[in-house]
């Protein structure tokens, strides 16, 4: 085990350790030289003061004097007389003290005082009366007083017993405590001496406990240890602008008041300005516990000083910043940096600077390990210029950049996320619209289709009743018949286009029509009528009709369609690109063809289909396009939306060029029993407000996760650095 502390001590000489403890103490005193002499020591002045104070039973005085007298007669060094001292005290020697002694010597009230004799209760020094005693030191005894004059309490600081040396060290932590006032400083009211010639100091009473307790008896986070040593360090921030060194900081050092404040005290080490005599290296026969304040030619804590009090060298503020630092380090991490049982163990590791490694599992962040470790550099140019300086990077929110990333990666995934819901209800909103102006066009072709057809129908009957579709209807070649020759039918043909040519027919819209005789010879087209002679049984419907002597259809063929390139009967020049809605008719002998009729001429209607679909838009934003059974197509789709566009009358997302659409493909059907002559395919952008690029969805989508991952993980690094408890 580590040397004992000074709480270790006292715990010792009241019987406060349990069993456990005090075996682990007696063999730690039989291995530690130092101990044992630091506990001589201790056991000594404690049995000196009380011996005076109480009256014990003869027999056990008698027996506590004579271990004091062999004591006292004997040379500090001698190892063996003060280890037996030691062990007198706990019991296990010729003289049982412990047992019946020991714990007394602490707790028994002190009687019989006189002049000279330890403070009592009730006792006044100056104007104060004594009324608790609040604890001891190294240096002196502190009580709870009442100060009549201001009617208030104060905390009293007084020696145990007259030594000038500790008089003017006492004195001195008074003059230089007076110099600062803040609040993270106990406050010294007064200094004075008592009848017996006793010296005091009057200070701030803080109710409270040290910060070493504050800070071992309840867990605390990291940012509250922080924020505790932050005030400690404000205070001695304090005492360095008022020319003041404090050399002896630790947490023993520092009150924690019941109103949660922090106030550094115990300024005794502390000098306007250091002396040279201050300086030189300690002799190990002179140090004790090394978690004890040392003075003499070395002035500080072992345990807690920096490298130049170790060696003698210049003391200025930045030794309380490395001994600051120390401290934080022990009540970040459970242990101190610099490991050593021994004065020149500890003195070795310090002044090289040799730290101990870092714990497992610590929940300490790198930065603030970065911030304790730069106080903690060997070099004092190494170390923060100032104590405000390192105060300004303790109180830097170390969760800070963390947070923030947090809330700009939540922000960034809220924006996102709120981009891919927006996105999504656009959509649906314009999906829902497409639909509807799906099912508009859907009815819109239906009436389209149905009017021409209706038109067709009206049209047909009209020219039927015309003469020169009559004389078409009633002529025959005579070679049918074995009469004539081809040359005079030929002129009976020629007469009969000229009848036709002559004849004012009557047309519906920016349409063309064409007239054959039964055997399916053009003889008449409104496309170009000086073109007559053609065979439009070349055309797969004209040829069926005529063949069956009776039927209506309609057809949608490709104007690259041989039939209708070479018949002429879109006149000498054809188009060769798009398409042509025919409606057909086969011309009987009477009103109505009946079964067995022949066909006595055919009369054809002609339509572009561009004109068909511009009849069937009802808007500029509704993409249209004709097509053929073929495959072949006209109007504003590209062919991969065509080629893409599901042939079931279902309407289906479909991405083309990087970009969304929702496409339908309407069956256009012809007269009773045709069945479907072609297709209408509709197409709409279906565009949202992430409609930026191709992917754009994914990507955000994408983004949004990351940023969503990213808040979670920073947010609970921010976390652990606010809420890790040490």
């Amino acid at each position: 085990m580590e040397c004992l502390d000074a709480n270790v001590v006292q715990d010792l000489m009241s019987g406060a350790l349990d069993t456990g403890q005090r075996e682990g103490v007696l063999g730690h005193l039989d291995t530690c030289e130092d101990c044992r002499e630091l506990l001589g020591i201790t056991a000594r002045d404690t049995l000196r003061d009380q011996l005076k104070a109480n009256p014990y039973p003869e027999e056990i005085a008698a027996d506590a004097r004579r271990v004091l007298d062999a004591a006292t007669t004997l040379p500090s060094g001698n190892n063996g007389d003060v280890g037996l001292l030691a062990t007198a005290m706990l019991g296990t020697a010729e003289v049982e003290l412990a047992a019946t002694m020991a714990p007394d010597l602490l707790a028994t009230p002190v009687i019989g005082a006189h002049a000279g004799d330890p403070p009592t209760q009730g006792r006044r020094l100056g104007r104060y009366t004594l009324i608790e005693r609040l604890g001891a030191g190294a240096m002196g005894v502190v009580w709870r007083a009442e100060d009549p004059t201001l009617s208030r309490q104060v905390a009293v600081k007084l020696l145990r017993r007259q030594d000038e040396s500790l008089t003017e060290r006492l004195v001195r932590e008074a003059q230089s405590m007076a110099q600062v006032n803040h609040p993270n400083v106990v406050t010294v009211y007064e200094v004075g001496q008592g009848v017996d010639g006793s010296t005091f100091i009057a200070m701030e009473l803080v109710t409270g406990v040290s910060l070493r307790k504050w800070q071992t008896q309840t867990r605390h986070t990291i940012p509250e240890l922080v924020q505790a040593y932050i005030a400690a360090a404000r205070g001695l921030a304090a005492a360095h602008a008022a020319g003041i060194i404090h050399r002896d900081f630790k947490p023993d050092n520092v009150l924690v008041g019941e109103d949660g404040r922090v106030r550094v005290t115990d300024f005794g080490l502390a000098a306007a300005k250091p002396s040279s005599s201050s300086s030189g290296a300690l002799p190990r026969q002179h140090i004790g516990d090394v978690n004890l304040t040392t003075s003499g030619s070395v002035m500080g804590t072992p345990a807690y000083m920096a490298p130049e009090q170790f060696v003698g060298g210049n003391v200025d503020p930045r030794t309380d910043q490395f001994n600051f630092c120390v401290a934080l380090y022990e009540a970040l991490y459970g242990e101190r940096p610099f490991d050593g049982a021994t004065y020149p163990e500890l003195a070795d590791n310090v002044c090289d600077g040799k730290l101990r490694p870092e714990p497992a599992g610590t929940n300490v962040s790198r930065a603030l390990r970065a911030i304790v470790l730069r106080g903690l550099s060997v070099k004092p140019g190494d170390r923060f210029a100032t104590m405000d300086d390192l105060t300004r990077e303790l109180g830097r929110d170390r969760a800070k950049p963390w947070r923030r990333t947090a809330i700009a990666s939540a922000a960034v995934a809220a924006a996102l996320g709120l981009g891919l819901v927006s996105d999504w209800l656009v959509r649906d909103r314009v999906s829902s619209e497409i639909r509807h102006s799906f099912e508009l066009t859907r009815e819109q072709q239906k009436r389209v289709v149905t009017r021409l057809i209706e038109s067709f129908k009206v049209t047909s009957e009209v020219a039927y009743r015309e003469q020169a579709l009559r004389e078409v209807a009633g002529h025959h070649d005579q070679a049918d018949f074995g009469l004539g020759d081809p040359a005079t039918d030929r002129a009976e043909l020629e007469k009969l286009h000229n009848t036709l040519v002559s004849t004012d027919w009557v047309k519906h819209g920016n349409t063309h029509l064409a007239i054959a005789d039964y055997k399916g010879r053009l003889l008449f087209t409104s496309a170009s009528p000086d073109v007559w002679g053609g065979d439009l049984k070349t055309l797969a419907p004209v040829k069926r009709a005529i063949d069956a002597g009776k039927g209506d259809s309609v057809t949608v063929l490709p104007y690259a369609d041989p039939g209708l390139a070479t018949t002429g009967v879109l006149g000498a020049k054809p188009p060769t690109h798009g398409l042509a809605v025919l409606f057909e008719r086969t011309l009987a002998l009477g009103d109505k063809a009946s079964e067995g009729s022949e066909a006595r001429g055919f009369y054809l209607q002609l339509q572009d289909g561009k004109q068909l679909l511009d009849e069937i838009a009802l808007d500029k934003q509704t993409l249209l396009a004709l097509v053929a059974l073929d495959g072949t197509a006209i109007g504003e789709l590209p062919p991969a939306l065509i080629k893409a566009a599901p042939a079931d009358d279902e309407s289906a997302e479909v991405r083309v060029d990087g970009r969304t659409y929702q496409v339908q493909s309407l069956p256009m059907t012809g007269l009773a029993g045709q069945g479907t002559i072609a297709h209408v395919v509709m197409a709409r952008p279906l565009d949202g407000v992430l409609s930026l690029f191709p992917g754009a969805r994914l990507v955000f989508a994408l983004t949004a996760i990351g940023a969503l991952l990213l808040a979670a993980t920073t947010y609970a690094n921010a976390r652990k650095l606010t809420s890790a408890r040490i």
